[in-house]
């Protein structure tokens, strides 16, 4: 049964992504290098996650968080370069660029240094939660620019929603799995579920919109 979710998860995650890459590909990667990196970089994670089924247990645990972190880094990549988009149409004076990257990479020394004592498996699970976390906020800064524009770009809410929905399940999956070892599954499916939903708004906020039908005179 758990084989069988597994699989699943990995043939709905990997076609979402196919789409997501696809739309993107049709123009909008020029305006979001970015996301192109992270749902490239996600595609080619799972795809060698699949690959790695009959490997060892340390050498899945290993890959598990050398991958986790290079996509935590690529989802900062796409909040700061969001927040620069939404800057140009708002009203609000907004935070510079390095002041953004340098808080972050404060905050991920910070918490290496703090979760440094926990064994590799707990340590890496916080220390991800932790960026998750800062991840929200720089989401939650990205939607007060968006609010504030005079004309909001509809794009970039959508956008915004599915990566602040998606780690936001990221963030509670991993809190229910610390909590207690009955809610593993529980927390899984959270996370797993907000990152289709993620994915699946990116794909329609990224679709370009049908032309309006002539109305015959």
């Amino acid at each position: 049964m758990q084989q069988a979710l597994q699989y699943s998860a990995w043939a709905i995650g990997l076609w979402l992504n196919l789409q997501v890459i696809s739309t993107l590909m049709r123009g909008s990667y020029r305006q979001y290098p970015f996301v192109l990196a992270y749902t490239l970089t996600l595609l080619a994670s799972t795809v060698i996650e699949i690959g790695l089924q009959a490997a060892p247990r340390t050498v899945q645990d290993g890959y598990y968080w050398i991958d986790e972190v290079i996509l935590d880094v690529l989802v900062f990549c796409v909040v700061i370069a969001f927040i620069d988009e939404a800057a140009k149409a708002s009203r609000q004076k907004t935070v510079e660029r390095h002041w953004l990257v340098l808080g972050a990479a404060l905050i991920c020394a910070v918490s290496f240094a703090v979760h440094r004592s926990s064994h590799l498996n707990r340590r890496m699970t916080l220390v991800s939660r932790d960026l998750n976390i800062c991840a929200v906020v720089l989401d939650l800064i990205l939607w007060s620019l968006l609010l504030a524009a005079r004309r909001p770009n509809r794009t970039l809410m959508l956008l915004s929603g599915g990566l602040g929905l998606q780690l936001t399940g990221a963030i509670m999956g991993a809190q229910l799995r610390q909590f207690s070892r009955s809610l593993l599954l529980t927390g899984t499916l959270l996370e797993v579920t907000t990152g289709f939903l993620g994915l699946y708004i990116w794909w329609r906020a990224l679709r370009p919109a049908s032309a309006p039908k002539s109305v015959p005179a």
